[in-house]
């Protein structure tokens, strides 16, 4: 149930669609006899959209999700696993075409666990994502992430028994869950977790709130993790990243508020 509402509600609260209403609103207002609010309307709307395609409104909300949890310098003492939280790793509507696994817009989780795993070859390998469409899955080989990355670290040479692969998630917190119960970590054991650096505060709460003590290990991020005034042209870049920062932002309040989480904001 969490899961379908979120999408639905997602649709709807997404910055670019959200912005639609203002527009369809104006445009009526222009048709009407309240065509000088119309006017006011559609200046304020274009106004606003010329300030998020030269500010870096998307770089300020993102850095503090970025920034809160470093990237993996190095262990000490042995790593027992590393997780990979697949989300979009790789793209699975094309790897369908080709024949093969594509890299995703988040394929920079799967170069980070590829790091580690060859950095820590003692480690065992948990790989965790399904599918993410609301429609469910319909093609058993290519709908579902990890199967498809698991069979890419074995053409990489990485060996497949190191591998644990859970192909049923379809949201963070279901990565952890099953994640846990195929893993089934001990107290004393040191597990690295490989997620966006964006996306780390959202899913170290998970981990948390199951007590398992994972170790954040983002990848590079996409922004240097500071509020910096860089001023630039692009709508679509600025909205792309205002969009997944508030997803962020309000997948944490949906967490902590369902019970998902015990906490809003996790601290290192």
């Amino acid at each position: 149930m969490f899961f379908s509402a979120a999408k639905i509600l997602w649709v709807i609260a997404k910055p670019l669609n959200l912005m639609l209403i203002p527009l369809l609103l104006a445009t009526l207002l222009l048709w009407s006899r309240w065509r000088r609010q119309g006017i006011w309307l559609a200046s304020a709307l274009s106004a606003a959209l010329l300030a998020l395609a030269i500010l870096p409104v998307g770089g300020w909300l993102l850095a503090p999700l970025e920034k809160q949890f470093a990237p993996f310098a190095a262990a000490e003492g042995p790593v027992t696993g590393v997780i990979l939280l697949a989300g979009s790793a790789v793209n699975l509507a094309v790897s369908r075409r080709v024949g093969h696994a594509v890299p995703g817009k988040a394929a920079d989780r799967l170069v980070e666990f590829i790091r580690l795993a060859r950095g820590y070859p003692e480690a065992r390998l948990l790989i965790c994502g399904g599918s993410g469409k609301a429609g469910g899955v319909r093609d058993q080989r290519w709908d579902r992430e990890a199967p498809l990355i698991a069979d890419y670290l074995v053409s990489q040479g990485i060996p497949r028994q190191r591998l644990l692969v859970e192909a049923n998630s379809r949201d963070t917190y279901e990565n952890a869950v099953l994640g846990r119960a195929l893993a089934k970590p001990k107290a004393a054991e040191r597990w690295l977790l490989v997620t966006s650096a964006w996306h780390m505060p959202r899913a170290m709460a998970v981990f948390r709130a199951l007590e398992w003590p994972v170790v954040a290990a983002p990848p590079a991020r996409a922004t240097d993790g500071q509020n910096t005034f860089r001023l630039g042209f692009n709508l679509g870049r600025g909205m792309s990243m205002i969009s997944k920062a508030v997803h962020e932002y309000l997948g944490l309040l949906a967490y902590w508020l369902d019970g998902r989480t015990k906490t809003l904001w996790p601290v290192p």
